[in-house]
């Protein structure tokens, strides 16, 4: 779990927020839980470290918001980057309601990888996806989503539909698209854009 410090913005509009990223500042605004939105500033360098230290955790975690002192728990749900500098440009933070269901990216972890008959035979697991998609209420969402590979031989893969979510979890899709899979040297591209080709099909 994190700590954003931030102060509450009273101006808003594309002239203000140019002001303030020449300033090393950055807008946001937090929402949700039936309160009012509040536009907020948070300095930039204090808020890429906080990223930089929470790593794949900052979508799934629950984190601290300290607004002018006052602190309440909230998810990032939204971050934006420009596209030149790469620089933080704005960030969303959503009010923590335990109970409520929402749509959050979650890391696929892969399991049982050693004792796969196809990794004994030379072939290589090549990761598909390596996040999900999922619902859940917001106060159980999964650290990862375990996908095993054990059973796996050369040319087989793991879908969606093959794998067990979480209590609560759910993955809204009409494709039963695929996760990972047992790969030659020859096969990764095969495999990779298999996927893509899936993704495509869902959206």
């Amino acid at each position: 779990m994190a700590t954003f410090e931030a102060q509450l913005r009273t101006g808003t509009g594309k002239g203000v927020a140019r002001k303030m990223r020449v300033t090393g500042e950055i807008p946001g605004v937090v929402y949700g839980a039936g309160q009012e939105n509040k536009n907020l500033i948070l300095n930039r360098k204090d808020f890429t470290m906080t990223l930089i230290g929470e790593g794949e955790n900052l979508l799934t975690h629950i984190h601290d918001l300290v607004i002018d002192g006052a602190s309440e728990k909230v998810l990032v749900r939204g971050l934006q980057k420009h596209p030149v500098t790469d620089a933080w440009e704005h960030v969303d933070f959503l009010r923590f309601n335990a109970t409520k269901r929402i749509f959050v990216k979650v890391p696929v972890h892969i399991v049982d990888e050693e004792g796969a008959p196809g990794l004994k035979r030379g072939g290589i697991v090549q990761t598909v996806r390596h996040e999900l998609e999922v619902q859940c209420p917001a106060g159980s969402i999964p650290e990862s989503i375990d996908v095993s590979v054990g059973a796996l031989d050369i040319g087989e893969s793991v879908h969606i539909n093959d794998i067990t979510l979480p209590e609560g979890v759910k993955v809204f899709t009409t494709a039963n698209f695929t996760i990972a899979a047992m790969v030659g040297v020859k096969g990764e591209e095969a495999a990779a854009d298999e996927g893509e080709d899936e993704g495509e099909a869902a959206e």
